[in-house]
């Protein structure tokens, strides 16, 4: 397996090569979809103080909390710079500056709002720090140098491995997958089928309780009285085989990218996947899927992602 390994993927340097930059705009994407959506549900104030917010009154009774309090201003400047820094990402301005900025801002969110998601795009950020030349391609300058739109969008075809940034992102691609993959095994109640149909009924019971526009739930009602509302036991049931389709497709699909003669199915598989998720918990899940999808560029060899970018061109 090493041996496979090393010859489908041979690392070196800190050069970004293109899929890496594709991979910038992409992670670029997700974050600013995901702050412009925290601006609008009031992201702004979450450490206010006159009069308190909620979240702050719970960061502050939380003793499990790390806790890093910031002043309101001292939170706003902070705010401010991490919108800054993701716009600064997606044209490839400053890249290791903004990757730090941002990688920074969701370690401190992950402080008072305990998501998975917000964790993993930051982690997401942290090759970018080390990377160089991540404006080469698919950036502002290079939009601005471009003689023509097909040649901003055509990478370079210098004959270039990946480097050691983009394997640690591929590496950690591995370790999301595979431990969620892990988890849900070792979890009776997910394997059981018990875990989605709870998870829908609690959506259900609050569905109406959420004014216009902050509601996750838009399921027809067949759904609903099938996977949700039903009895609990038969309803577990029906989940039953998507939670082990779940467990398997995250277990197989980084072996699948990792080698590019399969690459195409487990590409398919997982965005089938993502889009299956996404439907489940549309915006919550919107840049983790859109980020992860993203990552499938950065399995490719550079040679094969340069002739699949020719192809689509």
């Amino acid at each position: 397996m090493h041996d496979l390994l090393a010859t489908a993927f041979p690392v070196h340097g800190t050069a970004s090569g293109p899929a890496l930059c594709c991979f910038r705009l992409i992670l670029a994407a997700a974050l600013l979809w995901k702050i412009t959506a925290d601006h609008v549900y009031g992201m702004a104030r979450f450490f206010d103080l006159h009069p308190k917010s909620l979240v702050r009154w719970r960061y502050e009774q939380d003793d499990m909390a790390v806790k890093v309090l910031l002043s309101p201003t001292a939170f706003k400047v902070f705010y401010a710079a991490r919108a800054l820094a993701v716009l600064c990402l997606l044209a490839g301005v400053l890249t290791p500056l903004a990757a730090a900025v941002v990688a920074a801002w969701c370690m401190f969110e992950f402080t008072f709002d305990r998501k998975f998601n917000t964790l993993f795009l930051g982690m997401m950020c942290v090759p970018f720090v080390f990377a160089s030349g991540a404006d080469a391609y698919l950036s502002l300058q290079s939009l601005l140098d471009a003689p023509s739109p097909a040649a901003f969008f055509d990478p370079a075809r210098a004959p270039t491995g990946p480097s050691w940034p983009q394997a640690a992102a591929v590496v950690l691609m591995f370790q999301v997958y595979w431990s969620s993959a892990w988890f849900k095994a070792a979890s009776r109640q997910f394997t059981s089928g018990d875990a989605l149909q709870k998870m829908f009924e609690q959506l259900v019971s609050l569905r109406d309780e959420l004014p216009p526009g902050r509601r996750e739930y838009y399921f027809p009602d067949w759904f609903t009285r099938r996977f949700a509302t039903a009895d609990p036991a038969l309803a577990a049931r029906r989940w039953l085989l998507p939670s082990l389709v779940t467990i398997a497709v995250e277990a197989v699909l980084p072996l699948l990218l990792i080698f590019p003669a399969t690459w195409p199915a487990g590409a398919l598989l997982g965005l089938l996947t993502h889009a299956a998720f996404t439907a489940l918990l549309p915006k919550r899940l919107v840049p983790f899927s859109l980020a992860s999808v993203g990552t499938y560029v950065l399995f490719l060899p550079q040679h094969t992602f340069v002739t699949l970018i020719g192809g689509l061109m």
